[in-house]
């Protein structure tokens, strides 16, 4: 198969994602899915706690804008074959870490806090949710680009190499084979 010499026109999505330096100065994707989950659970953990040590009452935006932050990182930095944990965990993650915000003595007072504060929270965890699936949807987008880029430049090279035949050549010395049909030719027993 010949293909013309010009080059091939790059997607405008990676074009603009390339354009991006500052990701590829991030350090690469390391974290199982299990890793992440227990990041944004941490790091959730530590701004409940954080919030409640706050004078006042629960703050919605300071423990939205760390959930946002905890979205984030764990989608940037999940590895690209488990990309389905990062939405997957943050939402978990967000409930857990309201627990140290939740207030009441008996079990049942503590939990009528969290569900209030999970509901009024929700718009946050919402953005959170979404920013981690924006983010592993464009990751997996840029990668599965990459592999078909890859692919491209393997089945160009592949092209450019030497011809081959597709019949085995023929033994030497051997005569060669007529095409079934031609005169001259005999019937196989």
């Amino acid at each position: 198969m010949y293909r013309s010499g010009r080059p091939r026109s790059v997607p405008p999505v990676l074009a603009a994602l390339q354009k991006l330096r500052w990701l590829r100065r991030m350090p690469g994707p390391k974290l199982t899915g299990l890793g992440c989950g227990l990041l944004a659970l941490l790091l959730m953990l530590a701004a409940g706690a954080l919030d409640r040590l706050l004078p006042g009452d629960h703050s919605p935006s300071a423990y939205g804008i760390a959930f946002l932050v905890a979205s984030a990182v764990c989608a940037l930095w999940v590895r690209p074959t488990e990309l389905t944990a990062a939405p997957v965990a943050l939402p978990i993650a967000f409930f857990v870490g309201l627990v140290p915000v939740s207030e009441g003595a008996a079990v049942a007072d503590r939990l009528v806090d969290l569900v209030t504060a999970l509901a009024l929270d929700a718009l946050w965890l919402y953005a959170g949710t979404l920013l981690a699936v924006l983010t592993v949807s464009a990751r997996k987008v840029v990668l599965l680009a990459s592999r078909a880029a890859q692919r491209a430049a393997a089945d160009d090279r592949g092209a450019a190499g030497p011809s081959r035949s597709a019949t085995a050549p023929a033994a030497p010395g051997a005569p060669a084979a007529a095409a079934p049909g031609t005169p001259g030719t005999a019937a196989a027993p």
